[in-house]
């Protein structure tokens, strides 16, 4: 869909226009967003996390850590994103914003729903 490293691709369409946020995993800015008018070409709009504030990483973040697997949806005017942070204390965090190529929320941390393992798109190893 779109040359390059942008895995785990979150898709939604709000009229005629089509979005889409990948996993950024370690690297910053984060959660990069694109935009279509016909799922062929696409432009990258902004990232969902610009500000060093949304995305706390500690030091020596290994390889393939941070960020995975956003969902991006749409509902009365807004853009939803929630991800998992899988580093130390990350957890699933959302982000809003009325336009998707931001500025996009300040991070909120879902609350764990009380299972061994609250986040929704990691295995561990």
């Amino acid at each position: 869909m779109i040359p390059g490293f942008h895995p785990d691709p979150s898709v939604c369409r709000v009229g005629g226009d089509y979005y889409l946020a990948c996993s950024s995993f370690e690297y910053f800015p984060g959660v990069p967003i694109f935009h279509s008018r016909d799922l062929v070409h696409w432009e990258q709009v902004g990232n969902a996390l610009d500000r060093p504030s949304q995305l706390v990483l500690p030091p020596g973040m290994p390889s393939s850590a941070g960020v995975y697997a956003p969902t991006l949806r749409h509902h009365d005017g807004r853009f939803w994103l929630i991800t998992t942070n899988v580093a130390p204390g990350g957890g699933n965090i959302l982000f809003t914003a009325t336009d998707p190529a931001g500025p996009w929320s300040d991070p909120v941390r879902l609350p764990d729903v009380g299972v061994a393992f609250d986040w929704f798109d990691y295995e561990p190893l």
